[in-house]
């Protein structure tokens, strides 16, 4: 459910136009460092600087080099709304980001009403995809996530599921999405358990969700009937309270791409023992395995620098910032914002990366995406988030 910025050095330019008085064009990101989902925060920015340097490399004797400036946003769409600002106040005019779709939804009215352009690597609420805007995403719009979740948990046999969700855009959307996707498969979803963006004390959440657990229990088997949960880091914490709840702990779990490969959930013994006891198997933007030789240099460039391994939204940030300097330098040293958008959308068209193909469709969102699965699994002495199967989008094939 990402954040990079291009901004003229010394931008004077009007009427949507600016000129270049400097030969460095400053990149600027703006990621959740310090705060909630901070482990794709860390390696967003990681991507963004390796990204910058490929630039540099790529740029060199054209007599323009880039530079990257990164703001931290804690995920708290104030403070992105704040990160951008201050951006455009230091002469920025395209970003990429920011990480979530609470972050962009508060940040898109700013951006309609100023001469921004706005690329996301992992917002995913279909309620932000508008044609016609300024905001693009290199991810799919969550109608496509919640196709491959229901898709999963269909063929794992349920038949009922119970949704819990954090109460913010994008895991709204990720909610009702898989709610469509699961409705459409011939299951039964029933009202589930939205919590607050700020809960931190999650025992009337889970008390609740454990007594619509039970009502499905009373007509289908437990082999039948899940809990599909969207949210963030704080999601160690509903693990916590409901390990203590054997009922909870008798049925399947299954999570959104919010938590997918979260390095804060591992951080926890107990959420750990929890999530291996349910299953959990968790929805994230995948890769393609078969060209795993072309996004594998750059991922292990990224992992040393930043110390953790990165997923596709991270990956996605890298290919943003190369379509983004690659569309700048296409550009000329006049950029007319409506130009520049146009560039960047036929740039990307024709751009292959590490995530594969960037075409985007209609309403600025990445057009194709495949899924992959990852569940918590043990790993000689320890536990890591291992891959056990995937979604092609195209075909509707599940595969584990």
């Amino acid at each position: 459910m990402a954040a990079m910025a291009i901004a003229l050095a010394g931008a004077g330019g009007c009427e949507g136009t600016t000129a270049l008085d400097s030969d460095e064009v400053v990149i600027g990101g703006i990621f959740s460092l310090t705060g909630n989902w901070m482990s794709l925060g860390v390696t967003s920015k990681a991507a963004m600087e390796l990204a910058v340097e490929d630039a540099n490399a790529y740029a060199a004797g054209r007599g323009i080099t880039f530079r990257a400036d990164v703001r931290d946003t804690k995920l708290d769409p104030a403070m992105a709304l704040a990160a951008v600002q201050s951006l455009q106040a230091d002469g920025v005019r395209l970003i990429i980001g920011p990480q979530s779709s609470a972050e962009l939804a508060a940040i898109k009215p700013y951006v309609d009403g100023n001469e921004l352009i706005v690329v996301s690597q992992s917002s995913t609420a279909g309620s932000l995809a508008v044609a016609g805007d300024r905001i693009f995403r290199f991810t799919a719009a969550d109608s496509l996530e919640g196709v491959a979740s229901a898709a999963l948990m269909w063929e794992d046999g349920i038949r009922t599921v119970i949704p819990i969700w954090r109460a913010d855009a994008g895991n709204q959307g990720l909610h009702t999405a898989t709610r469509r996707g699961f409705a459409a498969e011939g299951g039964t979803v029933t009202a589930g358990v939205e919590y607050g963006a700020a809960t931190t004390s999650f025992a009337t959440t889970v008390a609740t969700l454990g007594t619509q657990v039970r009502q499905a229990l009373a007509t289908r088997p437990a082999a039948q009937v899940a809990v599909y949960l969207a949210g963030f880091d704080e999601v160690a914490d509903v693990f916590a309270a409901a390990a203590a709840d054997s009922v909870l702990a008798s049925v399947r779990w299954y999570g959104a791409d919010g938590i997918a490969q979260s390095g804060a959930l591992l951080g926890r013994p107990a959420a750990v023992a929890f999530a291996e006891r349910v299953g959990f198997p968790s929805a994230l933007f995948g890769l393609d395995f078969s060209a795993r030789q072309n996004w594998q240099p750059v991922a292990t460039r990224i992992q040393q620098r930043a110390g953790s391994a990165p997923d596709a939204f991270a990956l996605a940030v890298y290919d943003a910032t190369r379509v983004a300097a690659l569309a700048y330098l296409a550009a000329g040293d006049d950029v007319a914002l409506d130009s520049l958008a146009s560039r960047f959308v036929q740039t990307a068209a024709t751009y292959h990366g590490t995530t594969g193909w960037a075409t985007l469709n209609a309403a600025g969102d990445r057009q194709f995406a495949d899924f992959d699965f990852w569940a918590i699994r043990p790993s000689g002495s320890t536990h890591a988030w291992t891959r056990v199967g995937g979604y092609d989008t195209r075909s509707g094939t599940l595969s584990r």
